[in-house]
């Protein structure tokens, strides 16, 4: 008669070997401290904006607007950096147009009481996607030290951030 059983003690030594290989396979992975550092900002979006704006900034149509590939657009000037940086921390309101479809409601809320390194790297990430919300990692656009500056310049409202908008998305139709 066979015994189905394994030997009690053959399941540590099991548990290593099955172990040893995972670190084997995870450690030769391609890791760089580039990526590591585009992981991070993608999860600082990932748990704070993706709720609206969706995984890879997609966006939902006529709900909340398409970052990806918009969003490098606009900081590609220094009044579209102005806006991104004061859309994060003091929210927006107003109507937006987005790919020829109206947001309804038109809001977004602050992100104010994240860091300012959070917020740099949820801007650095976003303006790193192409439009098919693929990363095209460009390196730090946006540092801590700039939303520190637009956190202690004047305290904007919704509306008036909905103003900076406009005069941004006139030039760049994003």
């Amino acid at each position: 008669m066979l015994n189905n059983r394994s030997h009690p003690r053959s399941r540590p030594q099991l548990f290593h070997l099955l172990s040893f290989g995972l670190m084997l396979l995870v450690g030769s992975a391609p890791w760089t401290p580039a990526l590591a550092q585009t992981a991070d900002h993608a999860a600082v979006f990932n748990n704070n904006c993706s709720m609206c704006h969706q995984l890879g900034a997609a966006g939902v149509p006529g709900e909340f607007p398409r970052l990806a590939g918009r969003a490098g657009k606009i900081a590609a000037t220094d009044a579209g950096r102005n806006y991104l940086e004061r859309v994060v921390l003091f929210g927006m309101l107003g109507k937006v147009t987005v790919d020829g479809t109206p947001i309804v409601g038109g809001v977004m809320p602050p992100f104010a009481s994240l860091s300012d390194q959070d917020l740099a790297d949820a801007l650095d990430y976003i303006v790193s996607l192409d439009d098919s919300g693929k990363l095209q990692w460009r390196g730090r656009v946006f540092k801590p030290a700039d939303l520190a500056r637009a956190r202690a310049d004047k305290t904007l409202s919704p509306a008036q951030v909905h103003e900076l908008r406009a005069a941004v998305t006139a030039d760049s139709r994003p």
